[in-house]
């Protein structure tokens, strides 16, 4: 990309309306820092030359950096106020997270989008503030580089090894043929074909546990039964353990919370009064519906089934236990 090409995408990077630092606009536009001053002094100078004024404003301080300047002149593209909104809070909600792998070009679409907006309707810079409860505890970084090398493959029809920490805590070495990369539960998976001792099959894997991944010279074709709708819906994993029906109240702030979410299939909400709120549903696998009740403390009475009303006592009589024991160990010492 030549300096002149470079000087616009800086240009258009800025239009988004916030600070950007010197060091974030080299990342963004791949070249060294110092080309980002030669770029801004170049633009100065247009700037200068045809309209008197300035592009970029320097901001100075530890938060500081380069600025688009608020009366700079770019070619106009209507946008309604919420459009611009909208693409804003898109843009801060999604660099706040360390999951979205395609954060540098998105940020240079949004640029290119604003860019084109009157200039002084750039009023939108910080205005919403995203926070990003429990992160994924992987680097960015890393999950991009598992992203890449799966779409890589995915590309070219290629077979990769990897490395996987399973639920149960075992690390297990993999050959797998990559179909899809899709997210699910704010969590980024990949589908493919499973080759195994055991059973080869379609299998799908957390790219946050693959622990060492790489591409093989072994080309695959796509089994030709494969589709995704057979294995996955609005619901998540279609083969993620059988379905049960589950009917429970839920006590005090959760009466309230349970009433904002879906939790699976058929649901149903009937408020009972301020602190009890029914809910009757149908979900998936029996360890995940564990966790999930688990989760409401003593603010939750499950009516139905059977089985996990049997594996709360169960569960409750063992945490008690424990707890006597830890005491009478410490009236010991």
């Amino acid at each position: 990309m030549g300096k002149a090409a470079m000087c616009i995408s800086m240009l258009q990077i800025l239009s988004t309306g916030r600070v950007y630092k010197i060091s974030e606009l080299a990342d963004l536009l791949e070249t060294n820092p110092r080309n980002i001053i030669e770029y801004k002094k170049e633009l100065d100078e247009v700037a200068n030359e045809f309209s008197g004024g300035i592009y970029i404003d320097t901001i100075p301080g530890r938060y500081g950096g380069y600025q688009l300047n608020g009366n700079a002149v770019i070619p106009s593209l209507h946008l309604s106020d919420k459009e611009k909104e909208s693409l804003n809070a898109a843009a801060q909600y999604l660099s706040s997270r360390n999951d979205f792998m395609q954060k540098k070009e998105f940020q240079k679409a949004v640029g290119k989008i604003m860019s084109s907006i009157i200039a002084k309707d750039i009023e939108l810079q910080n205005n919403a503030m995203v926070i990003n409860r429990y992160p994924l505890a992987m680097r960015q970084e890393d999950l991009q580089y598992r992203y890449d090398i799966l779409q890589t493959a995915i590309k070219n029809k290629k077979t990769v090894k990897f490395v996987y920490l399973n639920q149960k805590n075992e690390v297990k070495d993999r050959l797998f043929d990559p179909y899809e990369l899709f997210m699910y539960n704010n969590a980024w998976f990949v589908i493919g074909w499973l080759y195994s001792e055991h059973r080869s099959d379609i299998f799908w894997y957390k790219l946050n546990r693959i622990r060492e991944i790489e591409i093989t010279n072994k080309r695959f074709t796509t089994w030709k039964y494969y589709q995704r709708s057979n294995y996955l819906d609005e619901f998540g994993f279609k083969s993620n353990g059988d379905w049960y029906h589950l009917e429970f109240i839920a006590y005090n702030i959760q009466a309230s919370l349970v009433q904002e979410r879906i939790y699976g299939k058929n649901q149903i909400v009937e408020p009972i009064d301020e602190k009890s709120t029914k809910v009757i549903v149908d979900m998936q696998n029996k360890d995940n519906i564990l966790s999930f009740v688990l989760g409401f403390g003593r603010d939750i009475k499950v009516l139905e089934p059977e089985w996990l009303i049997d594996e709360l006592k169960s569960i409750s009589l063992e945490i008690y236990n424990t707890y006597e024991i830890k005491k009478g160990n410490d009236n010991n010492n």
